[in-house]
């Protein structure tokens, strides 16, 4: 069923995005656990297929540097304001820093260890579609099935770097009359139905499934959450991985296993201490400090997320972080998994043998 557009073209020159790596490095956003099609390519640089347009990126010690390598026919956006608007250009991460710094002024040190780690606005199918196969997942498996849907379905662009597929579009799927058999065949498992389920009820109920996803962006956080919770195979967790790096709502933040333990071992505990939590709280306005008090008692006998203590903990994070409660979460995900930005060799062999278990998903079900 693959469908094959070779559409080889000569690469256009390398264009400079004008970003400094204060504001965005390549590694590890596009390595962190949001996007999952990008592939290394060259020293600094990462290739994915996005919009038709298999687009070459390159990080250097000033800039990120963008070029097209090859497009279908039916290419017409303007990659560089696409690429803008994928990596969220317009928002400083630098300020965005400087406002957690009040609440935990750690983040001053993880601006310096992770700069540059960006929450990405992602193509709504994509997304939802990927994070679907993100349950008890790890980085690895999720992009082995990401491009393996790809490489079936979606169109090929050959390039001087190889081939690179586009990810298929809901219709394509839905032409697929035995998409669950298809999925099994191509490894995903019990999350086949899953798949199956959602691209028939998204185009039963839609004319047009994918504007009606996109027409999310606009809907209040809680009204997009319930539409996506309505899918085969999301639950809370993916519904908000969906809704922050797809749906424009920066305070969406998804909870899994190691961001609880984060909230726990980072928060929870020194708000509630006598002597930390004033003065980590001080700089924040009196209803949020009061407000994250009572949400850490609620916390503090608690082990591990259930349907009440996630809504609890994603709570506490939107009154400690505000409005992008979700990207600061994204870069406490990114940060926690070193602790150090020079581990000692003995930690260096730990984090090499244990990586993937370690960098389990932040959207699993």
């Amino acid at each position: 069923m693959k469908i094959l557009m070779l559409a080889k073209i000569r690469s256009s020159p390398w264009t400079d995005l004008c970003i400094k790596p204060a504001e965005l490095r390549l590694d590890p956003t596009l390595t962190c656990g949001q996007a999952f099609r990008w592939r290394l390519t060259g020293a600094g640089e990462y290739t994915c297929a996005l919009w038709d347009y298999a687009i070459d990126l390159k990080q250097t010690p000033t800039s990120i540097h963008y070029r097209v390598l090859g497009q279908l026919p039916t290419a017409h956006v303007d990659v560089a304001e696409a690429l803008r608007d994928y990596f969220q250009l317009h928002i400083s991460f630098d300020s965005l820093c400087d406002s957690w710094a009040q609440a935990d002024a750690d983040f001053t040190r993880l601006r310096q260890t992770h700069m540059g780690v960006r929450t990405l606005r992602q193509p709504v199918v994509e997304t939802l579609l990927v994070f679907i196969a993100s349950s008890n997942n790890n980085i690895k498996r999720i992009s082995m099935l990401a491009n393996r849907l790809s490489e079936h379905y979606g169109q090929a662009i050959e390039t001087e770097k190889g081939i690179f597929h586009t990810f298929p579009s809901l219709a394509r799927l839905n032409s697929d009359p035995q998409i669950a058999e298809t999925l099994s065949r191509l490894g995903f498992g019990y999350r086949a139905k899953y798949y199956a389920n959602t691209v028939r009820a998204l185009c039963a109920e839609h004319s047009d499934p994918e504007q009606f996803l996109l027409g999310l962006r606009t809907a209040p956080l809680s009204e997009a959450r319930a539409q996506l919770l309505k899918l085969s195979g999301v639950g809370p967790k993916v519904a908000d991985c969906v809704c922050l790096m797809a749906l424009d709502k920066t305070d969406a933040v998804p909870v899994d296993t190691h961001i609880w333990q984060v909230a726990q071992r980072r928060y929870v505990s020194r708000i509630l201490d006598s002597k930390q939590g004033p003065e980590m709280l001080k700089l924040l306005p009196t209803d949020h400090q009061n407000k994250a008090m009572q949400l850490a008692r609620q916390l503090k006998s608690t082990k591990a997320p259930n349907a009440k203590t996630y809504q609890v903990a994603q709570q506490l994070f939107v009154h400690l972080f505000g409005k992008y409660a979700g990207w600061a979460q994204g870069l406490l995900f990114s940060g926690d998994l070193g602790h150090e930005t020079k581990p000692s060799k003995r930690k260096n062999q730990q984090t090499a043998a244990n990586k993937e278990s370690k960098m389990r998903l932040r959207s699993t079900k």
